[in-house]
Parts: structure tokens; sequence; C-alpha cells
């Protein structure tokens, strides 16, 4: 039995966080950000067994995938009836701000299901119920997965979990719109500090969250639709000044590397804007306006790699549970 999945990361632009509920079905967080094409691919192959679990590739543990598992289990305990080896393929760098465990998890249960065969919507719906539970136990992003769940670029109006069908899910409700955007991402070549260093650091609870809610606010009034991309890149460098976290792990200097980058491809017109990734040591370059500059990533990505930065290019995913 096979099952594979490919699920794109997620960046987050602007976020509050919410994760006081003891239910972890509705922790998570207001905020906005963009579904990416780039994620996680996992092949999932299964024989009759007990319910053990063995992980090849490049995924950074695989306790993620072990609650994965269990929490599947708790919901169908046919998957507990055979072993599982999994193969992990990252297509972007994790613990950068790229949502990767998000994707993980989603990937994990979506591929997991689908070497039972089981229905694709009830596939889909478990596995944003599922990788939710996963990403709070493990301290990890608070509102990728209900993201990924609404893919595009999202507003997440309540915290938790989307309702789902069959009595999963929470409360959580996103808006999304969906435009054929091409990004570039950026990501310093050392490794970042994980999510928790910050969601669960009560000073940094308090100067994002009260960041995160003032610069929501405006976005929460009217239509979520194309026409609020430039306000939702407004609100994002806002952000990421009022919460402290510009000034945090040297992303200021991070930043000057990128302009320098941009203004090297001959783009120092305004037309490519950086934004920075939550919560990692990460930008995305996006377009001003649309349409965007045509055959731009190339000659941008060169210019980063010649300053010692990753990069790699992408775009903004519709279906960011079901790429090709």
């Amino acid at each position: 039995m096979r099952g594979r999945a490919r699920v794109g990361g997620h960046v987050t632009l602007i976020f509050s966080i919410q994760d006081e509920s003891l239910n972890l079905l509705e922790q998570g967080s207001r905020g906005a950000g963009l579904s990416l094409d780039r994620g996680v691919i996992i092949e999932a192959r299964g024989q009759s067994g007990t319910g053990a679990l063995t992980l090849e590739g490049d995924a950074p543990s695989s306790e993620l995938h072990h609650l994965v598992l269990e929490e599947l289990k708790n919901l169908e305990p046919a998957f507990g009836q055979y072993d599982w080896n999994l193969i992990h393929e990252g297509e972007l760098p994790a613990s950068q701000g790229f949502g990767l465990s998000a994707a993980g998890a989603v990937s994990c249960a979506l591929a997991l299901q689908r070497a039972l065969n089981v229905d694709e919507e009830v596939a889909r719906s478990r596995s944003i119920h599922v990788a939710h539970r996963v990403e709070r136990r493990l301290s990890g992003g608070l509102g990728d997965v209900a993201a990924l769940h609404a893919g595009g670029v999202e507003l997440r109006l309540e915290p938790g979990c989307p309702q789902l069908p069959n009595g999963l899910g929470g409360a959580g409700a996103v808006l999304s719109w969906h435009a054929d955007i091409p990004l570039v991402v950026v990501w310093r070549m050392t490794s970042s500090q994980h999510t928790s260093n910050y969601i669960d650091d009560p000073d940094w609870k308090l100067s994002i969250r009260a960041a995160g809610e003032h610069c929501l606010f405006g976005l929460r009034e009217g239509l979520w639709d194309a026409t609020r991309w430039a306000e939702l890149l407004s609100k994002s460098a806002e952000f990421a000044e009022r919460s402290g976290l510009l000034g945090d792990s040297n992303r200021v200097e991070l930043l000057h590397l990128v302009g320098s980058a941009l203004a090297g491809s001959g783009y120092a017109d305004g037309s490519l804007i950086a934004r920075l990734c939550m919560l990692g040591e990460s930008v995305v370059i996006v377009p001003n306006e649309f349409p965007a500059p045509d055959n731009w990533q190339d000659v941008v990505i060169e210019n980063l790699q010649l300053r010692g930065l990753g990069a790699a290019s992408a775009s903004v995913a519709a279906d960011a549970l079901n790429l090709h």
C-alpha cells in the first residue's frame, strides 16, 4: 500500500497569539499570510503490522510523524494494524518561517490515509484536524494549518482549527483569495529559533499580540480580496516594527542584504517588496502590484546567493493541500 502527498508551506506576515484555551483545537492565532506552492512531499508505505513507524529522508526529527499517526489512530484504529515507512522530502529549509512543520503534519496525515484509500474529502478534513492538534502539542505554528486549509492569501479572523465536517475541527474562521503571485523566499543559511521560543515567552506574547491586533483591525473591515494587497504589505511592515520582531535576530541586517540584492538586480524602483516571514530569519519578496514584472525571479535569486543567502522561487498556492 502506498500513498503520496505534497503540501505547500506557509508564510505568516501578521499574527496575534491566542492560545489560552485548554482545548488544542481552539488555540491558534488571528493573522494573515500566504500559502506556498513549495513545501513537503511524503510517501507512505504500509504493510500488515502493529502500528510501528519508520522515517527516511530529510525530516528534522520523527516526533511530529509519530504524533500524526497517534492522532489518526484515535480517529480510526485501523491505522494501527499496519507498519508504516515514510519517505520525507522538504522543498524548503525547516525552522525558517516557511510553515514546514504544518506542511509536514498535513502531508503525513494525507499520505497515510491515501495509502488506505480513504475518501479524499474525509482525508483532507481529518488531516487538518490532526495536524492542528499535533502542531499545538509541539508548541509549533499557531495558524499555519488553518491557513493551509484556506489556501491563497488568507486572513484568519478567529483562532483555532477551522470547523470541519463530521464533528472535526474547532471554531477557527478564515477568509482567502487567490491570484497568480510569483515570489521568492529568502533565508539565512544558519538555523533559526523554534517558534516556541517566541510564542511561549510571556513578554514576546504580549508584544506580538498587541501589534497583531492593531495591524489586523483595519484588515478585518470590508471585503477580503486582491484589492487589499497593498494594505496587507503595508500592515505587515508595521507589524514587524511594532512587535519588536524586526529588531530581533539581526532581521534588519537581513532586510538590508535583500534590499541590496534587489538593487543589484535592477529593482530599486519599488516594484518588488521584501517582507519578513514570521517567525524565521527569512524574507518573502513579492510584487508590489499586479501584474508582476516579467521573469524577475532568476536574476533576484542569483543576486541573493551572491550575498550568501539561500533563495528559491515559488508562487502563492490556491490549494496548498494538493500540489502536483
